[in-house]
Order: structure tokens, then sequence, then C-alpha cells
């Protein structure tokens, strides 16, 4: 299994292509940030201007840096576990496999 089918990007790029460089990654990654921030926040400052507060912009600013963090957490750095069930290991004395079984003789 390669590693891209461990990763949260798993199917988005067809095993020929090659990945994208590293300064383009870094740009998407600081794009997120921006993007979350600024939307959240927005968000957030248009709320405060209707209701007349002064606190949502700081709960859209914060949400919007932990949307992004997660975002960028899931599609670059998780790692799904294995879907199969591990196997059990074999208790001591017991065999493991056909060469450790003894053939009657």
């Amino acid at each position: 299994m390669s590693q891209d089918s461990l990763r949260g990007d798993a199917g988005r790029t067809s095993p020929g292509t090659p990945s994208h460089p590293p300064v383009a990654e870094g740009w998407t990654v600081l794009s997120h940030l921006l993007a979350g921030f600024l939307l959240f926040g927005g968000i957030g400052w248009g709320i405060d201007l209707l209701v007349g507060t002064r606190w949502v912009l700081l709960v859209g600013l914060l949400a919007g840096g932990a949307a992004s963090f997660a975002l960028i957490y899931i599609r670059y750095l998780y790692v799904a576990p294995d879907p199969r069930p591990a196997q059990s290991l074999p208790r001591s004395g017991e065999p493991t496999g056909l060469q450790d079984r003894k053939e009657p003789g």
C-alpha cells in the first residue's frame, strides 16, 4: 500500500502524475489558514455589527483558526487506521504455521 493511500489525500492524484512541489503545498496550507480566519472572522464581524456586540469576532477568529488547522491536519498529516482487524498473536507453545507442526509418523 503506498503512502498516499494512507494519507487523507488518497485518490486525488493518479499514481503516474508527479505530486505538487513542496512550495505549492506550502502556499496551499497558507491559503487554508488565511481563508479560515478571514471567512469565520468576517462572519463574526458581521454578526457583531448586526447585534451590537464585540465578542463574536473573537469567537469567529478562533473557530476559523481551529477549522483551518483541522482541515490541514486531515489533509496532510492524518494517517487512517488500517480497516482490517489485527491478527491475534499465537499463544506461547502453539504452532505458528505449517513449518512448526510436527507430522505424525
